[in-house]
């Protein structure tokens, strides 16, 4: 997309007259203006400006020389585009002269940058925990998308409703909830995903904490797993769940993962491919009327391989964004973050069946 702003000579003028361009060469005020002569360059994209008929751009020399933002002008338009997004870049003043024969008009437009779109995240659903037991969510269960995550973005955890039910925090891969020792119901805990920019999505975990027994009945483990040489990793599911019962342990399903595809066929077994980059997808099982919740966390070959960390971070101690060692994908251009939930949805109906 390319946005153009197209500025009649009255209009223009009467917005100089009337002080609605600005007198200095930045701005710091945060709301940009929406006045004729003020100009957002989108995110990623680019912006003109073309004067209206008879009117035309003077000195193109003295345009380009005024502020970086400028990548081209000729006698029509003056196009505007940034390397990225600084939130602190505030408003430039980009002055131009316009002429129609024998008149000369200033006008003094207000460039600023728009803000990449905030970061999409969706709830993973119920889950449901024993007393004092730990709980593990793997971030590619939130289905996140970011525009401006190239530096990783970050998650946290804003709150547990209510406070008495547990404690949260996030690592790189899961976001984590231990459920208090005495508590029993309904509990969120309230999720954030942060883009490098500072912008953020929330979601939350609803989450059933039933009383504890002596030994849980049904464990599925959270692991990492090295991606082979082709990018593609094969895992017995089965060999990741322990059912004290004895009861036949059956893979449910398997969670889309955020940059490849997985199919869970009824033998247990998950076929992974991908792009070689970092990776993640759930598993849901049952046994015995059990039901249990595990992650594969996919690493390039050669990195750390066996159950992931689940302690804290400082900075999750500390209420920070901890990055996401699983950079979310960008979303689809043209697409929403509600399509992109609803194919999510049919992928994973898709890898339960091994369609995939």
């Amino acid at each position: 997309m390319f946005r153009t702003l197209r500025t009649a000579a009255v209009v223009a003028l009467a917005a100089v007259l009337m002080g609605l361009a600005p007198a200095a060469a930045a701005d710091t005020g945060d709301a940009p203006a929406s006045g004729p002569a003020d100009v957002s360059i989108p995110y990623d994209d680019a912006a003109s400006i073309e004067p209206q008929a008879p009117w035309r751009i003077a000195d193109c020399a003295a345009v380009s020389a005024a502020s970086p933002l400028v990548r081209a002008c000729d006698a029509e338009s003056i196009e505007l585009r940034a390397d990225g997004y600084d939130p602190e870049a505030g408003v430039t003043r980009l002055p131009v002269r316009l002429v129609a024969g024998d008149r000369t008009l200033e006008v003094s437009y207000r460039v600023t940058l728009e803000a990449p779109a905030a970061p999409s995240v969706t709830s993973p659903g119920e889950r449901a925990v024993a007393s004092g037991a730990i709980l593990r969510v793997p971030l590619s269960d939130f289905a996140p998308a970011c525009i401006a995550c190239a530096a990783g973005g970050g998650t946290r955890v804003v709150d547990v409703d209510p406070v008495e039910a547990g404690t949260a925090w996030t690592t790189p891969t899961h976001v984590v909830f231990r459920a208090a020792a005495g508590y029993r119901g309904a509990a969120d805990v309230h999720v954030e995903v942060v883009d490098d920019h500072g912008s953020a999505a929330r979601t939350g975990i609803p989450v059933s904490v039933y009383p504890a027994r002596a030994e849980a009945e049904l464990i599925a483990l959270d692991v990492t797993v090295p991606l082979s040489a082709e990018a593609g990793a094969e895992i017995d599911l089965r060999t990741l769940v322990a059912s004290r019962s004895g009861d036949e342990v059956v893979v449910v399903g398997c969670g889309a993962p955020l940059h490849g595809a997985v199919a869970c066929d009824r033998d247990g077994v998950a076929r992974y491919r991908g792009t070689g980059a970092e990776d993640q997808f759930s598993f849901h099982v049952a046994a015995g009327g059990e039901q249990a919740w595990g992650s594969v966390t996919l690493v390039p070959g050669g990195t750390a391989e066996g159950p992931v960390p689940t302690a804290p971070s400082a900075a999750a101690v500390d209420g920070a964004a901890v990055a996401m060692g699983i950079v979310p994908p960008i979303p689809p251009e043209g697409g929403s973050a509600a399509d992109d939930g609803m194919f999510r949805a049919l992928s994973a109906v898709l890898d339960r069946v091994g369609a995939q």
